[in-house]
């Protein structure tokens, strides 16, 4: 999780299990405005193996259909996923297996947004990447005819937009909004918790890091300079931080 940098550094900060394991989330995001239901990611799903849940220590894995539910909403009542990128961890939770073991998409009646380049990485993965890539995932919704690619960046809901943040994968995208006047973004994988926030403090995962590094130092300059929220998908302590400080050292403040 934090490519070049030691553990005897980012093991304060994400301490590891026996396994070499460091809690983590996948906490989705959904937006409402104009009488719809965005949700942004889906996390894991419960599609995956026993081996796979004990290797990657998954936890409640149908627990994004039961907040969703808690919140009053019907998997019919979403219309529209925006994937932020396609490794399983993002996108896992939009199809399900059925008691007749077929895949379907999770959300019938949303149309399911991927930006062109990624499905492109996708489709094949390489051999660096194939692990992230899991094809029940994704071809099911193209099968089904509810997959909606787009070339850049869009505008979800109004005052929502899908932006591309290149570096982890080529078609990497985070959503901006404002709250009361403050910039947030929902960060993705360009800062997965507060211990990424650091420049140097890249995922192995990043088929980029050195566009990662570029990215991450842009966003930074303004984050930093304005004040804006970050909603961090993979913290499991801090939902919601306000960044402030220098770009090259910034610090933060939690909200949530």
């Amino acid at each position: 999780m934090f490519g070049v940098v030691p553990k005897v550094l980012w093991n304060k900060v994400a301490p590891a299990d026996e396994r070499n394991r460091i809690r983590l989330a996948m906490n989705c995001l959904l937006i409402e405005g104009d009488g719809k239901h965005v949700l942004v990611d889906t996390g894991v799903g419960t599609k995956n193996d026993p081996k796979f849940r004990d290797i990657f220590a998954v936890e409640r894995p149908e627990s994004l259909l039961e907040d969703l539910a808690a919140l009053g909403i019907k998997p019919e009542d979403v219309t529209t996923v925006a994937t932020t990128h396609l490794h399983f961890d993002h996108c896992g939770g939009g199809t399900t297996r059925g008691e007749d073991g077929a895949v379907r998409p999770t959300f019938p009646r949303a149309h399911y947004l991927v930006r062109r380049q990624e499905w492109e990485s996708a489709h094949p993965p390489n051999e660096r990447n194939r692990a992230s890539y899991l094809s029940e995932n994704y071809d099911p919704i193209e099968k089904a005819g509810q997959l909606v690619l787009h070339d850049k960046d869009i505008e979800i809901l109004p005052g929502v937009t899908l932006r591309g943040l290149p570096g982890h994968t080529v078609g990497h995208q985070g959503v901006f909004f404002d709250v009361a006047g403050t910039r947030a973004l929902y960060t993705v994988d360009l800062v997965p918790t507060i211990a990424h926030l650091p420049l140097p403090y890249i995922m192995g995962f990043d088929t980029h890091p050195l566009t990662t590094l570029e990215t991450k130092r842009a966003i930074l300059r303004d984050a930093t300079r304005e004040g804006w929220l970050f909603l961090l998908e993979h913290d499991p302590d801090h939902l919601v931080v306000r960044v402030a400080g220098p770009a090259e050292r910034p610090t933060f403040e939690k909200v949530a």
